[in-house]
């Protein structure tokens, strides 16, 4: 069976996420912060260097600047509940996700927040005239998503958050697509916040994602619970980032990330070449039959394609490749912004995603399955 769905979630991981997951549930198989005995130590003493390795990678300075939720999606709620306030203005991109779009319409229905949303067309314009077209005397954040979970077109634009940052507005990225793929460091780029997720690009097990913090935030946090420390408070204590982790944190996956992202420092250049290689083969294959429609084709990308057939339906498609071993995602892929700037929303997209672990030779498959599809 050949795995092109790997902007979902990565299949095949680093035999070291395997290796420490199961470490941990087998010679640890405790919780940090809830018991001062030697385990509980070791524990906490590996959550903290998860912070550490997580700092490193996307560039910050504080190894405390993050905060682990199950996933992005928890994080960017989390992000947004806590920073908006009543009358904010939020500007946004067409290609946010709904884990972005959802609980920013969400406020705006409950008359909290407002948002704009930038058109396919004027991500093409300068910094300066993307803020002048879409910001307000309110306005008070710029949300860019790396890259598109539909197309693969790599949205994140460093200029334009400098330029945000150069009017007073703050930044927010979500990284859930790409942050294995591109090289992001929030400290040179300004960046406020970023979320991210483990389970996709940066190769750890699902049930890890989390907010990373530029400055300590002075937000409430969105669960209440155990946290660990303070247990004497009747709410969450006032203590970074253990006050917004309320909860038992999933270690397994946590300390599976820890693995992941010491491989992919350790091995980056590499990693990043292999994966310019089979984004450039697959690019090359997908021209080779006129019958394909490849949404974005003409911007920077990451190695995720958003594809249609000619004459055949997407869901179609699916089930052919399918019947075929191969497997890949039909229909919205939770974007509907970008479905409706692309004009796809009636038939929906194929996507076919490549992970590290991808072949030429798979994709060699894949084309030629491809074009026997009539």
């Amino acid at each position: 069976m050949i795995y092109f769905d790997n902007a979902a979630t990565t299949k095949q991981k680093p035999q070291e996420v395997y290796d420490a997951f199961l470490h941990y549930v087998q010679d640890i198989g405790v919780s940090p912060g809830r018991g001062s005995y030697q385990l509980g130590i070791e524990a906490s003493r590996m959550l903290y260097q998860t912070r550490k390795v997580v700092s490193e990678y996307f560039g910050l300075i504080r190894n405390s600047g993050v905060i682990f939720t199950k996933n992005s999606t928890e994080a960017i709620n989390l992000f947004f509940r806590g920073f908006l306030c009543e009358g904010n203005h939020v500007v946004i991109t067409c290609y946010e996700h709904n884990a972005v779009l959802r609980p920013l319409q969400t406020m705006k229905e409950e008359g909290i927040i407002d948002f704009s949303i930038i058109s396919r067309d004027d991500l093409l314009l300068s910094p300066i005239e993307i803020c002048d077209k879409y910001f307000r005397d309110n306005t008070v954040l710029l949300v860019n998503t790396l890259a598109s979970n539909l197309t693969g077109r790599i949205i994140y634009n460093s200029e334009l958050i400098k330029e945000a940052k150069r009017r007073g507005v703050q930044s927010f990225v979500d990284s859930s697509q790409g942050a294995g793929k591109i090289q992001i460091n929030m400290s040179e780029g300004q960046i406020d916040y970023l979320a991210f997720t483990g389970h996709k690009d940066l190769m750890a097990l699902p049930g890890v994602g989390g907010l990373c913090c530029l400055e300590k935030p002075k937000w409430k946090p969105l669960l209440q619970g155990g946290t660990g420390v303070l247990g004497d408070s009747y709410t969450n204590p006032k203590v970074f980032p253990e006050g917004y982790e309320a909860g038992t944190l999933n270690m397994p996956a946590i300390w599976s990330l820890h693995a992941s992202l010491t491989k992919m420092l350790d091995c980056r250049n590499l990693i990043y070449q292999k994966e310019q290689e089979l984004k450039d083969y697959m690019m090359k294959k997908l021209s080779e039959d006129e019958r394909i429609v490849l949404y974005d084709s003409e911007f920077d990308r990451i190695g995720t394609f958003g594809i249609n057939l000619c004459g055949i339906k997407s869901n179609d498609l699916v089930k052919y490749l399918d019947e075929n071993e191969i497997c890949v995602r039909g229909g919205i892929h939770c974007a509907i912004l970008a479905h409706e700037a692309l004009g796809t929303v009636k038939d929906g997209v194929v996507r076919v995603s490549l992970g590290l672990f991808n072949t030429k030779e798979e994709i060699d498959t894949f084309s030629n399955i491809l074009k026997g599809c009539k």
